[in-house]
């Protein structure tokens, strides 16, 4: 885990009075200077930091970040490798202030980005290689994930 910031900024109503973003930070091992380190992370848009890999370029500042848990296997001269965020989107809970996102080692997970932790995980396949899936939520507040061209419903 590489907490840069309190996740208190997300926490005590400052999620209804600015903007967040929530994206997946997948840093591919053996790709330029990958490490296998694959995250999915909270954002701000409105404040820049440095980036860690390249100081001179200002990327959208880090609130908060989660590392996949699954060690990747395929990278073994990369400790530390984990299996990727394999999402095109997640789902977004504001009323836990928690992401639903599933990950190619064919979980679903559930981040509590107020405690930074995964409170809730659901296997819904034997994962494997994915394409970039999307997670949503229904009205009734059913989940949905992709995961090996398997749609799963998750809830009520």
């Amino acid at each position: 885990m590489r907490p840069r910031k309190s996740a208190s900024r997300v926490d005590g109503g400052q999620l209804s009075r600015q903007v967040l973003l929530m994206t997946k930070y997948n840093n591919y091992a053996g790709i330029s200077t990958g490490d296998g380190h694959n995250r999915i992370a909270i954002l701000d848009p409105n404040v820049t930091e440095n980036d860690p890999v390249i100081p001179t370029t200002k990327v959208m500042r880090e609130v908060i970040t989660k590392l996949g848990v699954t060690p990747d296997p395929s990278f073994p001269n990369f400790p530390g490798a984990v299996r990727e965020w394999c999402i095109n989107t997640a789902a977004i809970d504001p009323f836990t202030k928690a992401v639903i996102a599933n990950s190619e080692d064919g979980k679903l997970y559930r981040w509590e980005v107020t405690t930074n932790k995964l409170s809730e995980v659901m296997t819904i396949s034997g994962g494997m290689g994915e394409a970039y899936t999307p997670t949503a939520t229904g009205r009734d507040g059913t989940v949905y994930g992709i995961n090996d061209a398997v749609l799963s419903a998750i809830g009520k």
